[in-house]
């Protein structure tokens, strides 16, 4: 099984400080939980519209739009959207600011995150906190 992982970052090595959905950019990297692997594929950009308010259900569509494909989403910190991201994906708090010491404390979570992904689509997942 392959899992795509969305950290969200303002300098490309740490997590951004700011809400999930705010972050300049999201590096996009590949988990292979049979090896263990962790491979980046790309930078998006975070194009979305500015929120209009806090918890702006706008803002959650476009941010989940743009992370369509991905199933783990990774930063600092989620917003009040977290109720409607958990519908689609597995968020993921850390603890951690560096975004390759917490690709590699992720490892020690795969089984929680593997459950989590296999819960029923709109089933709420839960949120996993790497310390």
């Amino acid at each position: 099984m392959r899992i795509k992982i969305a950290c969200a970052t303002d300098d490309e090595k740490e997590l951004s400080r700011d809400h999930f959905g705010s972050a300049k950019v999201y590096l996009i990297y590949e988990l292979d939980f049979e090896t263990g692997q962790t491979r980046f594929l790309e930078k998006i950009e975070n194009t979305t519209e500015e929120e209009r308010g806090h918890g702006d259900p706008l803002k959650a569509k476009g941010v989940s739009e743009l992370m369509k494909g991905m199933h783990v989403l990774v930063g600092l910190t989620m917003g009040p959207n977290i109720a409607r991201i958990r519908k689609k994906f597995v968020p993921v708090i850390s603890r951690k600011k560096d975004i390759e010491e917490t690709l590699k404390r992720l490892h020690g979570k795969l089984a929680n995150i593997k459950s989590e992904i296999e819960k029923a689509t709109g089933e709420d997942k839960s949120v996993i906190i790497i310390t």
